[in-house]
């Protein structure tokens, strides 16, 4: 155990007999457990379980289903624990680390998705917080590191009040975060997720959100700098098909390629920065707006290496708020904004920019993009 974690645990031997992590109090004897690698579940009456997680392939699903009836938290030790995977939550669970460089679940099955939304009674109030979430490794097909997907209920059960707090996913070649079809999650909190190394070439984006629904979800700070190992192409960050999202800020790396593809959702992100190294190809746009959405862009950073077009707007966009020229070091090929299709007739978008930095590609005519360059009266 390095210094870091041996410091971690001493604070929660310290807490023992006080108000632990959760609110919960946690015995002396589970702080100890703690300190020998094994994982403690603390349920509603303060009922505890330890499990030794050398004694199964499923030690973190057997922690949660000892809190499974009465809510609860399980916490992870210092160090590795492995799970073959899928970890499948119950409502009113969460798991805790002791920090996302300190506590890490490996999931060792290949083709498994990590933490899967599937169950009958949907998993609604279930916390994620402080530790690393790990993949089969760089050069291992897998599944979703977090996969909320339809439990054959009818109606369907849509989980609510979802909450990430500091999240790491590492290693996982495929999409990190995705929302099936038909599961529309909602009032879902998402404070900080990074994902290092993942490879979403061959998927469409580090993060979809396929489901047509699901209102007021907000995530606080993305951060990615995924690999290309697995499909030799770049990650897109976000494919949204529906429901209603907003991000703070969103940070990219490495082989990182267009950072949104939206259309029918409600979206609004406050800065976009993009610095990717190592390009396989140059990304048409950084932003693509399709029909029946309604976005805002408030910021956007080409840091480095190069973009076609900063936004794009193709057939049926409207309701588009657009922050221009984009800021950094980087260098925009053609020009900020491309309208590539016909726009909404009847739902206008704007443009904070000249006139200048928009070229029409495509036969639209309907004039819904208005551009704010030369509105108003200049002062001072």
């Amino acid at each position: 155990m390095n210094r870091r974690s041996y410091l971690a645990v001493l604070l929660a031997s310290a807490t023992a007999g006080c108000m632990g992590f959760g609110g919960e109090r946690m015995s002396a004897s589970a702080a100890k457990s703690l300190t020998r690698g094994r994982i403690v579940a603390i349920g509603r009456d303060l009922d505890t379980t330890v499990i030794n997680p050398t004694e199964s392939e499923t030690p973190v699903q057997d922690a949660l289903d000892t809190i499974a009836d009465a809510g609860g938290r399980i916490y992870l030790p210092p160090g590795i624990v492995r799970d073959r995977g899928p970890v499948r939550p119950h409502p009113n669970t969460g798991i805790y680390g002791f920090g996302m460089n300190v506590s890490v679940l490996k999931i060792t099955q290949p083709n498994t998705d990590g933490i899967r939304f599937d169950r009958s009674q949907r998993a609604n109030r279930v916390q994620l917080d402080g530790f690393e979430l790990r993949g089969p490794g760089s050069d291992a097909a897998s599944g979703v590191a977090i996969h909320f997907r339809d439990n054959g209920t009818d109606p369907v059960s849509d989980p609510a009040d979802f909450t990430i707090g500091r999240l790491y996913c590492w290693a996982w070649n495929n999409t990190v975060y995705r929302v099936d079809e038909g599961v529309g999650p909602f009032q879902c909190r998402h404070d900080f997720l990074r994902m290092d190394d993942c490879d979403a070439g061959d998927a469409e984006a580090l993060i979809e959100w396929r489901s047509t629904y699901g209102p007021a979800n907000w995530f606080g700070t993305i951060v990615a700098y995924p690999s290309a190992t697995q499909s030799g192409t770049n990650s897109d960050l976000l494919y949204q098909r529906g429901g209603e999202l907003s991000i703070g800020d969103i940070t990219t790396g490495t082989t990182t390629g267009r950072l949104v593809d939206t259309q029918n959702g409600r979206l609004h992100v406050g800065r976009l920065h993009y610095e990717p190294v190592g390009q396989r190809t140059v990304p048409q746009s950084l932003v693509r707006i399709g029909r029946n959405g309604a976005t805002r862009f408030d910021d956007v950073l080409v840091d480095s290496e190069a973009v076609q077009y900063v936004y794009e707007l193709g057939e049926g966009a409207g309701n588009a708020v657009l922050f221009g020229p984009a800021g950094g070091r980087g260098t925009v090929r053609r020009n900020v904004v491309n309208v590539s299709g016909q726009l909404d007739a009847d739902r206008s978008s704007w443009y904070f920019g000249r006139v200048a930095d928009v070229d029409v590609t495509g036969s639209s005519g309907t004039g819904s993009l208005r551009v704010m360059g030369t509105a108003g009266q200049g002062r001072g």
